[in-house]
């Protein structure tokens, strides 16, 4: 054992006490000899002396012995001596690392088993689970088991009661179900035969790939006794992937004779509803008649049709014309007997001509047309015994019973348009002959303004022209321009002469009309056309611009004054360079454009107007 300098200093200490001590028990021992007589040679003085010495080492050596004891007791019976204070620290460190790898030991234990203690607690919750499941599973697996078997019995009864052929196949064509009456069609086939699609029906297999990929809602199906109804599939999955087809067909081919007649109807009545809707809302019988003729071209895809009404030179004359050819298109004719043309409108028949035969008389023009494998059709545009014209087609295909009646139904509309139009035109003219009667009463109190109403409302009639306004516009604009100075009634024969002093004209002229059932527009062209375009020259309550039809009649009246009154030599190019620079305050700049416009490339209508006093054409 390795021991320091100081413990090894306290072990001779302790080991020399122990030597006088065991010379002093020798010397007690020679003591007691002497004592006891026993002769030996070592004189008694001696003895008591060396003891006397020895005791008193022994005690000098116990007294040494036993402070050292008192410092550390401890140390000196185990023969060790305190240690130094770096041996102290690394024995402290050393412990402290041991303890805390003890400690990190037992903590990653602690942590292993809580870990386990989790997994095995996720372990026994999903065995529960697991347990909970297979006793659902069970559950569901009867309780689908009963549904589908009750599924199975109620789609065989389904199957069964149905008057239609119902069969089942799986992914390859194999015939799993078969329902009685297919079973009947097949002459009640054994399970043995293993039957597939292809005995049943007259398919390839590419066709039946067909059925595979999409679900057809009505095909044609071809049975392989020559059997062909109308029928449809649909593939049933499951995971994801087609287990079975299934497939329906009519008994018989009526169903599908039916849904082809609704399907024909449906689209005829949509045919006439579509004419129906060109027709009802026009009122130029040229747009009209044009408008449907190219819908009936391109509905019926026919050769070529027109519509044909009677002009002033009694011929029937081409108004409207439509189709994809207009190669067999007869040139304008008369309507002699002679012609299928003029027979049918003279005698208000329908010619029917889908072959030679069926011609009533010899014509060269029907002749050709019958040769190049084409059919003609004339229906008269009657109505309540009058014939206004004729509807003439042009077809590739016969003309059956069934488009003989849609196309008769729809000339029937037609007529019906045409009368309205024409009644309208009637009642429009008579309108406006009424205005121009009232009108002329105006003009005859003065012979300077003579013509002057008219002169301005053929100008807005030219400027509404080219703003490509409506046609019911372009009516209420030359409307207004004529009744612009109606309002001089109100005056005096002399205060005419003197335009001047009457401006107040506008709003008595409004007065005067506005009970008639004018539009709105109209009455105010009427009142504000001495008004400026930027309203510098009034004060108007509510009136932030000057009205669309009043900025029209001002340039074209201030146009007709300069003309006529105010110019000594009517120069109509100097009238918009006298004015340019009123653009935009008294006159609208665009306005000012349109009017310089009709002067520069317009002169024509502006020599009709002023040579002849032009009335207007409806």
């Amino acid at each position: 054992m390795n021991l320091t300098h100081l413990e090894k200093k306290r072990l001779v200490v302790g080991l020399i006490g122990i030597l006088f001590q065991m010379a002093m028990v020798l010397f007690l021992i020679l003591f007691l000899v002497k004592v006891l007589k026993v002769a030996i040679l070592v004189p008694m003085p001696l003895v008591l002396g060396v003891m006397s010495v020895l005791i008193i080492l022994t005690l000098l050596s116990n007294i040494w012995l036993i402070s050292v004891i008192r410092r550390d007791k401890a140390l000196l019976i185990t023969g060790i001596e305190e240690p130094s204070t770096a041996e102290r620290f690394l024995e402290i460190t050393a412990l402290r690392e041991a303890y805390l790898e003890k400690i990190e030991a037992i903590n990653k234990i602690k942590s292993n088993y809580e870990e386990e203690n989790l997994i095995s607690n996720e372990i026994y919750q999903d065995l529960k689970k697991c347990q909970f499941n297979l006793r659902t599973a069970a559950s569901d697996t009867k309780f689908k088991e009963d549904r589908l078997n009750k599924l199975n019995d109620g789609f065989l009864k389904i199957s069964n009661s149905l008057s239609s052929h119902v069969w089942l196949t799986d992914y390859q064509g194999k015939l799993v179900f078969l329902n009685e009456s297919i079973k009947t069609l097949l002459g009640h086939p054994t399970a043995s035969e293993n039957l597939e699609i292809f005995d049943l029906l007259d398919i390839s297999p590419i066709q039946f790939d067909l059925f595979r990929r999409r679900n057809f809602q009505s095909i044609e199906m071809h049975f392989n006794n020559n059997q062909v109804t109308n029928g449809k599939n649909s593939r049933v999955f499951f995971d994801e992937s087609i287990k079975r087809i299934l497939f329906i067909a009519s008994i018989s081919n009526q169903d599908n004779l039916m849904n082809k007649t609704y399907l024909k109807k449906s689209r005829d009545l949509h045919f006439v509803n579509e004419i129906s809707k060109i027709i009802s809302g026009q009122n130029s019988i040229e747009t009209t008649l044009q408008d449907a003729i190219d819908r009936i071209a391109f509905l019926g895809n026919y050769n070529s049709c027109s519509i044909r009404l009677v002009n002033d030179n009694n011929e029937l004359e081409i108004k409207a014309l439509g189709g994809y050819s207009h190669e067999f298109v007869m040139k304008n004719k008369k309507n002699p007997t002679n012609s299928h043309l003029g027979f049918s409108f003279k005698n208000n028949r329908i010619v029917i001509l889908n072959d030679i035969s069926q011609m009533l008389f010899e014509e060269a023009d029907i002749e050709n047309v019958l040769v190049h494998n084409k059919r003609v059709l004339y229906i008269p545009l009657t109505n309540y015994n009058k014939t206004l014209g004729v509807l003439a087609i042009v077809s590739d295909n016969k003309f059956d019973e069934d488009s003989i009646q849609l196309l008769e139904s729809i000339s029937i509309n037609v007529t019906i348009a045409l009368e309205k139009i024409l009644l309208y035109d009637r009642l429009k003219s008579n309108y406006f002959k009424t205005v121009e009667a009232f009108v002329t009463a105006t003009d005859i109190k003065s012979d300077r303004f003579n013509g002057h109403s008219r002169r301005v409302a053929e100008l807005c009639k030219l400027i509404a022209e080219k703003l490509y306004l409506s046609s019911n516009e372009i009516d209420e604009i030359y409307m207004a321009g004529l009744l612009h100075d109606v309002g001089k009634l109100a005056f005096s024969d002399h205060s005419l002469d003197y335009y001047y002093d009457i401006d107040n004209h506008g709003s008595i002229g409004r007065r005067m009309v506005e009970k008639v059932g004018l539009t709105k527009d109209i009455l105010e062209g009427i009142e504000f056309h001495h008004i400026n375009y930027d309203l510098s020259n009034c004060v108007i309550d509510g009136l932030n611009e000057q009205p669309y039809y009043a900025q029209i009649i001002r340039i074209a009246n201030d146009f007709d004054l300069y003309m006529n009154y105010e110019s000594t030599e009517p120069n109509a190019p100097m009238f918009i360079k006298e004015n340019q620079h009123l653009a935009g305050t008294v006159y609208s700049s665009q306005f000012l454009r349109i009017v310089n416009d009709i002067i520069e490339n317009h002169s024509d209508a502006l020599n009709r107007i002023y040579s002849s006093e032009g009335q207007y054409e409806s």
